[in-house]
């Protein structure tokens, strides 16, 4: 049986004429609606990789085109597989009920690659997007005009492996992260974009040790500067760095390895990524355990949450970090959902599969912006898609 997306909108209405109510039952009468061309994208820019621009061998046709390394497809291959098992698991949590049919591919005029794989926010709600293309990052401003581009190659001067960048992240003094994936590192550069101020990690080197990553999926930034990487697609672990990228602790099952999987408080199958609130709270996706587990900022176990048939593969908590809730990328039913930091319980769900308006294919990447607009990524559909919360007596 699927959720009640309107979540009893009449009595929602009458909560939300209340003066003082506390910010989780607010969040319970918030509605949100698709905000159209959202954003615009100047020509010549795209999502994704175009054919004459990869060397790369592909299969495949349409928009489901690729031009894959053999790491990213073994990295492919393992996410679509484990994508399967989610989806059958989510069937069975509601009693054999089939789901949605995926979507044919669209054509998509000679676009290759798998497009977007994560957004970030900073502080004047500009919206960073993480591009699987030569074109790594694209910012836009929260009206969906683009910005600038940049962070294209590092310090060296060569071309970073944006045909599968993973994620980033902005920090508190605007400087932004890349999490160059199959190159086992991670990027910092200032706020123009231009200039690689840290490189963590060595390129093409994979390990678990204090100075190498193997295959890291997502980087949080703790308002002290520390960092919180998740480790997730090679090893199996969660790293606390200081502002210079320096090892202080890590979290994971043994040694944080490759077979160190485990599902115990602080143990990981695939830790995914995280977002923080203002107290430093870290709430990490530990994606095929498909629960979402809670952190101080020492990097010490505080609880877990899970809801029955979810696949969550990203959380996002807006940049001022009080709203007591958090957006969810739910690949189980390629929905998204805003949900209660108190207790993980879902307040408010939309979407199903597909690439037309409203729908997601592969949904990956989340951001809330400082009006609590919601953006979210998928990432075959190549694009992102924003969520303008609508006030509860609109239509009256």
């Amino acid at each position: 049986m699927r959720r009640n997306r309107t979540l009893g909108i009449c009595g929602a209405l009458i909560l939300a004429a209340v003066v003082g109510l506390p910010a989780t039952v607010q969040a319970q009468t918030q509605r949100y609606e698709l905000v159209p061309s959202w954003p615009q994208i100047p020509a010549g820019m795209f999502f994704g990789t175009r054919a004459d621009q990869t060397g790369l061998p592909c299969t495949g046709g349409g928009s489901r085109q690729f031009c894959l390394t053999p790491a990213q497809k073994e990295a492919n291959d393992r996410a679509t597989a484990a994508a399967a098992a989610s989806r059958a698991q989510a069937q069975a949590a509601q009693g054999g009920q089939a789901q949605a049919p995926r979507p044919a591919p669209r054509a998509q005029d000679n676009v290759f690659g798998t497009g977007v794989s994560g957004i970030a926010i900073d502080s004047q709600d500009n919206v960073y997007i993480f591009n699987r293309g030569t074109q790594t990052v694209l910012v836009f401003d929260r009206d969906g005009k683009f910005v600038r581009g940049g962070a294209e190659k590092d310090a060296q001067g060569n071309q970073i492996a944006g045909g599968w960048l993973h994620s980033g992240e902005v920090d508190w003094e605007g400087n932004v992260w890349v999490v160059e994936r199959d190159n086992h590192r991670l990027l910092k550069y200032d706020p123009t974009l231009k200039k690689v101020l840290m490189q963590i990690g060595t390129p093409g080197v994979a390990g678990n040790d204090a100075t190498h990553f193997d295959l890291p999926s997502g980087i949080s930034v703790l308002h002290n500067g520390n960092l919180v990487v998740t480790d997730g697609y090679g090893n199996n672990r969660v790293v606390l760095l200081d502002k210079n990228g320096k090892f202080i602790k890590q979290v994971g099952k043994g040694a944080g390895g490759r077979e160190d999987k485990g599902a115990g408080p602080g143990e990981w199958n695939l830790p995914h990524q995280a977002a923080v609130t203002a107290g430093d709270s870290i709430f990490i996706v530990d994606r095929e355990n498909k629960r979402v587990q809670v952190f101080d900022k020492d990097l010490n176990f505080v609880r877990q949450f899970a809801n029955p048939g979810w696949n969550p593969w990203d959380i996002a908590i807006g940049r001022r970090g009080t709203d007591r809730i958090a957006a969810i990328a739910d690949h189980a039913t390629e929905e998204i959902h805003v949900i209660s930091l108190d207790d993980g319980k879902i307040l408010w769900t939309t979407g199903k599969p597909g690439q037309g308006p409203g729908e997601f294919d592969w949904v990956h990447g989340m951001a809330i912006d400082s009006r609590g607009a919601i953006y979210a990524a998928d990432t075959y559909g190549q694009r992102v898609q924003k969520f303008a919360p609508v006030s509860p007596t609109a239509g009256r």
